[in-house]
């Protein structure tokens, strides 16, 4: 019996620990709301013919469902959004711009308008083609509201950073030019240089660390560097695109070299140039003049350039042929009244300009019927008169008026091809509205398919989930993420 008052106390010790309270859990994180989408006509992107009457529910930043009343069902507790019969169709893509430009214009506030103006449109995904990469995306990435930007890294060769160009003006004086790396450095931007001996592994690794998604060739490369730097590029798992002729490459150079697209229609008049005649072209100047000389409309219809579009179509490569921006261009120097008189006409940008529209508008037509994939970049520039900036609704205008795309086939250029055509991030996430895709949303009020024109009939855009109407972005009350979901049209409320 002497052990029995130890048996009691681990007894009463084994009850106490029963009945202790549980311990606290962490509180259950509180449930994300759905957000439905009513009553639009539903254009998913996907080549789906559009749906009406449809339903699309978006949690967090991704759709969730979108399709007819009997894919999607909508939660009791969902925010809803009536959209009175609007078209929805996914955000659009701009997959050329040039955002950042430090030393003037489009710093701080200047560009943070530019990302909200763009946003106001529809934009809701863009690429910069020729930037300061780290700059840009920790600028755009700190802005209240912006599209998705993805940067590329801007490559050039030895004479783009050291070649000054001696200029004989009308008067018989001399003036210089300085290197056009240095003009891009005054604005901020950071050019990379490739050149013989270099490794370009080593110059791929660089442009990553920059943020950059892919490499942007620019000027003054032969076919053999075209190649090495695409080469490069893609074993990192990084997109090439650069110039449609980067001097002395032509091309069809750079299509062989395995570029995924080729930027600038206007620019194939280097396939009419002979590999000794493009070698002797070392100056800007130079080589404006030829274009000018040779960029008819009839010279676009060339068996050298239709042998490069049939390769582009067979092996995939993208067009970017950037049309509006060429216009714009013809419209600035015609308007220009003020020109110096001591500048030659023949040197002036505008000769190259007026003879490039009708030239690109050709190669661009034929690169459509020989099946050449085509995204609808535009060229943006985020500085100087609005007027003068290139727009996604114009450059969609331009392909269905002046080229021939159904109206159909232009959006896609803006949306699910554009994205295959960035990439990486973009291509698994934007394009298109399907479930586990951004939730990056155009509600427009008319049919776009009636005039494509009507793409700028934006009610509310929606990026990441996060909603504005153009009013709220266009008026600087970009609001935050927690009070982004303004009133649906004629809804009241959400």
């Amino acid at each position: 019996m002497a052990r029995l008052p130890r048996l009691i106390v681990l007894l009463a010790a084994a009850g106490g620990a029963c009945s202790a309270p549980p311990p606290k859990l962490p509180p259950a994180p509180p449930r994300e709301p759905v957000t439905a989408i009513t009553d639009a006509v539903l254009w998913d992107g996907t080549g789906r013919a559009p749906v009406p009457h449809s339903i699309t529910l978006v949690k967090g930043e991704r759709v969730v469902c979108a399709g007819a009343q009997g894919e999607c069902v909508v939660p009791r507790d969902a925010r809803v959004i009536d959209a009175h019969g609007g078209w929805l169709i996914p955000g659009l893509i701009d997959s050329h711009v040039h955002l950042l430009f430090l030393s003037r214009g489009s710093a701080g506030v200047g560009l943070a308008n530019d990302l909200k103006d763009l946003l106001a449109q529809g934009v809701t995904t863009v690429r910069d083609m020729g930037t300061n990469p780290a700059e840009l995306l920790a600028r755009s990435r700190a802005a209240a509201a912006a599209p998705r930007v993805y940067a590329m890294q801007l490559v050039a060769g030895f004479r783009f950073f050291y070649g000054r160009e001696q200029i004989a003006l009308a008067d018989g004086s001399t003036a210089y030019r300085l290197p056009q790396a240095q003009i891009m450095e005054a604005r901020g931007w950071t050019p990379m240089m490739f050149t013989d001996g270099d490794d370009p592994d080593s110059l791929v690794t660089e442009a990553r660390k920059t943020g950059a998604i892919g490499l942007k060739l620019y000027a003054y490369l032969d076919s053999t560097k075209a190649r090495q730097l695409v080469d490069a590029a893609h074993r990192a798992g990084m997109p090439v695109w650069g110039h449609a002729w980067v001097q002395p490459a032509s091309p069809h150079e750079l299509v062989d070299a395995g570029e995924d697209g080729l930027v600038h229609a206007s620019l194939f008049v280097g396939d009419l140039l002979s590999r000794v005649s493009r070698d002797s072209l070392l100056g800007a100047t130079s080589i404006l003049q030829t274009g000018a000389r040779e960029a008819t409309p009839e010279a676009a219809l060339d068996p050298r350039i239709a042998a490069t579009l049939d390769t582009m179509a067979k092996r995939g490569t993208f067009l970017e042929p950037t049309l509006d921006v060429t216009l714009r261009s013809v419209a600035h120097f015609e308007g220009e009244h003020d020109l110096p008189s001591s500048l030659p006409d023949a040197t002036l940008p505008g000769d190259f300009a007026r003879a490039a529209v009708g030239f690109g508008m050709v190669v661009t037509r034929e690169a459509v019927k020989r099946g050449v994939r085509i995204t609808a970049g535009t060229d943006h520039v985020a500085y100087g008169p609005a007027r003068d900036r290139a727009s996604l609704a114009s450059e969609l205008q331009l392909l269905v008026d002046s080229v021939g795309l159904s109206p159909q086939a232009a959006l896609l250029a803006a949306t699910r091809d554009a994205a295959l055509a960035i990439g990486g991030d973009a291509a698994r996430n934007a394009g298109t509205i399907q479930r586990g895709r951004y939730a990056d949303l155009v509600l427009l009020d008319r049919n776009p398919f009636e005039d494509i024109r009507n793409v700028s009939s934006v009610e509310w855009v929606m990026r990441g989930g996060q909603l504005w109407h153009p009013w709220q972005l266009r008026s600087g009350i970009a609001l935050g993420p927690s009070d982004a979901a303004p009133p649906a049209r004629g809804a009241g409320g959400l």
